[in-house]
């Protein structure tokens, strides 16, 4: 199964006045732009760098054990814009790397920003596929529950499933979900640990035929959606250590289909845990 595989512009809004017309009881406020020449240390990124995996994916009937490796290749222009290209030593099996794997990664400030391709099986029936530009999936200095990355959009798929079409709406979304002082990992403490939280969710229509003729319907089981008809089909806590980079990952990755369109080779719910613990790492 291939994982999900991150854009804020800062803007500096500069207010000013002068002479006469300023009011003295009011004190101009100017704001603090962004120094991008200081740049976050929670993913060094420097050519050659590489992290080792150990991952598990666990389902309902199986736990399978792996290893990938991830490192910082050659520098890859893209629109104009100098990014990282991410490489892996074969096919990841965890979720880390398989999201990163050929994408453009880039540091600017705080922030880390993927450009690439995402690439979700949520089942077997179910390809979630698009592409990013300047996707931020790190920010070092995020505010509590901060929705820092946000990015949407439609795909349409006539083959998933037989016989029905299918219309994928689809958010993708990293939040900051905390900072802890220190984190156990794999048997490995770490200190200074930021931890960011990627949603995917998802609201699948098809039609179905009827005696007054095509009905659009809700694809997934309306008791596990919200109210706008959306699931969060992936959802990634990921832990970034300062100086180490990613430590630890885990993934759920689940669905709900509506019990009409469930058969014999599409089941109706599906679970799947993927868990990623970094091994070994080298740092430039």
């Amino acid at each position: 199964m291939k994982y999900l595989n991150l854009f804020l512009a800062s803007l500096l809004v500069i207010f000013s006045s002068c002479g006469d017309d300023l009011d003295d009881n009011i004190v101009p406020v100017y704001e603090t732009p962004i120094d991008n020449s200081v740049v976050t240390n929670y993913f060094p990124e420097k050519a050659n760098n590489y992290w080792t995996y150990k991952t598990e994916n666990i389902s309902s009937t199986a736990t399978t054990i792996g290893r990938d490796s991830l490192y910082v290749g050659n520098d890859s222009i893209i629109n104009a814009i100098t990014y990282k290209r991410m490489k892996t030593k074969a096919a990841p099996t965890g979720f880390f790397c398989g999201a990163l794997r050929n994408n453009g990664l880039r540091i600017e400030g705080k922030l880390m920003k993927l450009t690439g391709d995402v690439s979700v099986n949520v089942g077997a029936s179910l390809p979630v596929a698009f592409s990013v530009t300047d996707f931020v999936i790190f920010k070092e200095n995020a505010t509590a529950g901060e929705e820092f990355g946000v990015t949407s959009g439609t795909i349409t798929d006539a083959t998933a499933i037989p016989g029905y079409p299918l219309t994928i709406n689809y958010v993708l979304k990293a939040i900051e979900d905390g900072g802890l002082a220190t984190f156990t990992s794999n048997s490995v403490n770490y200190t200074d640990v930021k931890k960011i939280k990627l949603v995917l969710s998802v609201k699948v229509t098809t039609q179905v035929s009827s005696p007054f003729g095509p009905v659009v319907v809700n694809a997934l089981d309306p008791a596990f959606s919200d109210v706008d008809g959306f699931q969060s089909v992936v959802i990634s806590d990921q832990y970034y250590a300062k100086n180490f980079g990613m430590v630890k990952s885990g993934t759920k990755v689940e669905y709900h289909l509506n019990p009409l369109l469930a058969s014999a080779t599409i089941p109706a719910t599906a679970t799947q845990t993927i868990n990623d613990y970094l091994l070994t790492k080298l740092i430039n």
